[in-house]
């Protein structure tokens, strides 16, 4: 199987996986010149946030990406161990496939927080940026503002509203299947729910 001429690199903690997940990639197929998107589970966050098991996220973003034909998992940042930096994450995926272009799907929320990547001018060297606007968030000076903007939902709400017990006010922000993981595998619930 060759490798494709041009991948959108989906990077997250998907912790969990929701519909502004989903609702992006579909945007980035459908309106950018990429044959594929491959989203990257982090798997150790830089950042020292929480998260539930690299296998738990990876489920749940299968689920969350069963409908679509041209995205697949990465499970690169696993593989390279250690704290989960994007711009080796990209170097080695160029190393991976030196015929393959790669871009970066962001969303507006982390362009103010660019100085706290490792070496980010060097990565947008290495690669084009997609910025996908989220409610509530400023586009920044990218050259390649984008005039989409998707509901401003995090997984931080998401969690919080889990460990509530509160399945209700996330259901419509959530992948059915994704939601079944999560209740499946009691992730994220408080250890009052039943």
């Amino acid at each position: 199987m060759t490798d494709p001429q041009h991948v959108a690199l989906f990077g997250g903690s998907f912790n969990p996986p929701h519909v502004c997940h989903t609702l992006a990639t579909l945007w980035v197929l459908q309106t950018q010149p990429v044959d594929e998107v491959w989203w990257i589970p982090t798997y150790q966050h830089a950042f020292n946030k929480d998260l539930a098991s690299f296998e738990a996220r990876k489920a749940m973003c299968q689920a969350a990406i069963a409908p679509f034909r041209d995205v697949r998992i990465s499970e690169i940042e696993r593989e390279l161990g250690g704290e989960s930096r994007t711009i080796d994450t990209v170097s080695a995926l160029k190393e991976r496939h030196p015929h393959t272009r790669f871009s970066l799907v962001v969303g507006a929320d982390i362009l103010s927080e660019v100085d706290r990547w490792k070496r980010w001018d060097e990565l947008m060297e290495m690669v084009n940026l997609i910025v996908v606007g989220r409610r509530g968030h400023a586009m920044g000076t990218s050259p390649d503002k984008i005039d989409l903007e998707l509901p401003d939902i995090s997984s931080t709400i998401i969690r919080d509203a889990l460990a509530r017990c509160d399945y209700e006010s996330v259901r419509a922000w959530i992948p059915a299947d994704v939601l079944d993981i999560i209740d499946h595998h009691q992730l994220y619930l408080g250890t009052h729910c039943a």
